[in-house]
């Protein structure tokens, strides 16, 4: 059975397939009303990552360092307060109103509920660090693990001496990269593993000394693809440094032109059976998954690992048998539920059995919770046997049914919807759903979401400073300045880390703040959507006629015929290569 809906959002068409109204069925919910993207940005506007404030805690009184502005209607206690023994989430505890719809109960209960300040455990010297674990010397990194001496990075694990980056993993002294592994000292590349000394390079593997290239395999002291030297090589970076902020942006925009004469694969997929998306690895019968590692029967993932059996992940891990969850991990059987998690992942003490819920530690059988830790069978904070608890979540269930939520716009929420994005407690401009699917304010109000207009009432005055286009002409004077940053306007500072990294490296200082360079960053992340198109090899050249291919591929000097879905929509200017044209050009 296939079958063709509207999205009640977007009112956009989209396919459920025979295998999801299966893997519904297993899980006991309805086929989903949303579209797949919208469903994403319903989840993602409640994962506030970088809108960081300093805001007084509700509790003992200490400014902290907070993910919940000094506006918000709603309580928050730092860290410690928190974790601690001083308060207790059952104390907000309700019975359940059969006369008022569960989204209406639950909406009251998340705003009655205190919300922790940030999200982040194990840090020493990081207060500034958001859903991050066991960093030291770390400063507005986001969604990473184990990383050290590092700063404005997205998605970074295991990194050291590393700023500006995404998705960079196993990897020390990197800057402006995307999507890049095992590397040491690397600077503006993309997909490169495995490399060393490497300057603006895309898709290039166990390669070292290599400048502004492309598609490259165990190579030395290339410039542009080009074989050098190392004499030749290093005389070439003495005539082209870097370390002037003119021409660091000219050879990035050469480098980025010289990548799209080169063919790309049509998706970075490695060991992986039956899998559908972008850079995914180790996976199996996983479709429709970007940012994806050790994943198997899974479907519309973002940023998610060590999961199987389940559907509509974003930034998640080790969990089995979830559907609709984001921004946690370490559960079994969650549905539509958001930094939920397990105590204590790595003896595998997962959570379990959680619906509906909001920050919840190592609980199991709770249902429309907020804030609970190491509890079981509770309803709205409130506590109940296990026989009241099954006798009661069926009834709920029915209730959600028989009188589902309005929200904004006419957008109807039953059983089996996530929540609905205006009870989110974050304004959309806040959230990660900004970063991937940008809208204007207007744009916001239009569609019935949150927005958040506070400003700090702190004034920064401007430093009559003019930043030297060289780092070896920079002093340490630039640390007591504000700066302003040449796009958004706003200020913005240089850390001493930040400075002694710039100059260890060889590069210049950045005149853009580090929220406008994250936002740069995000414009280069291919869409994660998928598109039907032809292989672009053309049997002696692409069919641009810009590449010439080395070798003879199957089909010969006739045009590849093989059909590919692929993030690279036709319109783009890239060279897309099939799997086995890519293999032939580029191993």
């Amino acid at each position: 059975m296939k079958e063709e809906r509207t999205c009640q959002n977007c009112k956009n068409l989209f396919i459920i397939e025979d295998e999801d109204f299966q893997f519904y069925k297993k899980i006991g919910v309805p086929a989903p009303t949303f579209c797949p993207e919208c469903r994403e940005i319903r989840r993602i506007a409640f994962r506030n990552e970088r809108a960081l404030y300093k805001r007084k805690c509700d509790l003992c009184g200490a400014v902290v360092v907070s993910r919940v502005s000094p506006d918000k209607p709603y309580p928050m206690y730092c860290k410690e307060c928190w974790w601690s023994d001083k308060w207790d989430p059952l104390d907000y505890g309700k019975t359940y109103d059969f006369s008022r719809t569960f989204f209406e109960q639950f909406s009251n209960l998340l705003y009655m509920t205190p919300h922790v300040s940030i999200f982040n455990s194990n840090t020493v010297n990081s207060d500034w660090v958001n859903q991050e674990t066991d960093d030291k010397n770390c400063y507005l990194n986001v969604g990473g693990h184990y990383n050290e001496d590092s700063a404005y990075n997205t998605y970074e694990v295991y990194g050291k001496n590393s700023f500006d980056n995404f998705w960079f993993l196993n990897s020390d002294f990197g800057y402006d990269n995307i999507y890049c592994k095992r590397c040491y000292k690397i600077v503006a590349s993309h997909d490169c593993f495995d490399c060393r000394d490497t300057f603006f390079s895309y898709d290039c593997r166990n390669c070292s000394n290599i400048f502004g290239c492309a598609g490259l395999r165990n190579k030395k002291f290339n410039i542009f693809n080009k074989q050098y030297s190392k004499d030749e090589y290093e005389t070439f970076l003495k005539n082209n440094s870097i370390s002037s902020l003119k021409s660091y942006e000219e050879q990035k925009r050469k480098s980025y032109d010289f990548w799209n004469l080169i063919p790309r694969r049509f998706a970075s997929i490695n060991k992986s059976v039956d899998v559908s998306g972008d850079n995914i690895d180790e996976s199996k019968n996983a479709h429709y998954c970007f940012a994806a590692e050790k994943v198997e029967n899974a479907k519309f993932f973002y940023i998610a690992g060590w999961i199987r059996d389940s559907y509509d992940l974003t930034s998640h891990g080790a969990a089995e048998l979830t559907y609709e969850c984001s921004s946690g991990g370490g559960e079994y059987d969650a549905k539509f539920v958001t930094y939920c998690m397990s105590g204590d992942p790595l003896k595998q003490m997962h959570s379990s059995h959680l619906y509906y819920c909001f920050a919840l530690v190592s609980c199991e059988y709770c249902f429309g919770c907020v804030g609970l830790r190491n509890k079981q069978y509770c309803i709205l904070n409130k506590q109940y046997t296990k026989g009241e608890y099954d006798v009661l979540v069926p009834k709920l269930i029915e209730h959600m049914n028989t009188m589902p939520y309005e929200g904004k716009n006419g957008r109807m929420y039953r059983y089996g919807e996530f929540f609905p994005i205006e009870i989110s407690p974050f304004g959309y401009n806040e959230t990660a759903a900004m970063d991937y699917y940008s809208l204007t304010k207007e744009q916001v109000l239009q569609r019935g979401y949150p927005w958040c207009d506070y400003e700090s009432e702190i004034k920064h005055e401007f430093s009559d400073y003019a930043i030297p286009d060289d780092i070896k002409d920079v002093g340490d004077e630039i640390l007591e300045k504000v700066l302003k940053c040449e796009v958004s306007g706003k200020p913005y500072r240089i850390i001493p880390m930040e400075l002694q990294f710039y100059r260890r490296m060889g590069l210049p200082i950045p005149t853009k703040s580090p929220l406008q360079r994250h936002k740069d960053r995000m414009v280069r992340l291919l869409p994660r959507k998928l598109f039907k198109r032809t292989c672009d090899c053309g049997g002696k050249v692409s069919t641009n006629g810009v590449y010439v291919n080395t070798r003879e591929h199957q089909h010969g000097e006739k045009k590849c015929t093989s059909e590919m879905e692929t993030p690279y929509s036709s319109e783009r200017p890239e060279i897309v290569y099939c799997e086995e044209c890519y293999q032939a050009e580029i191993y």
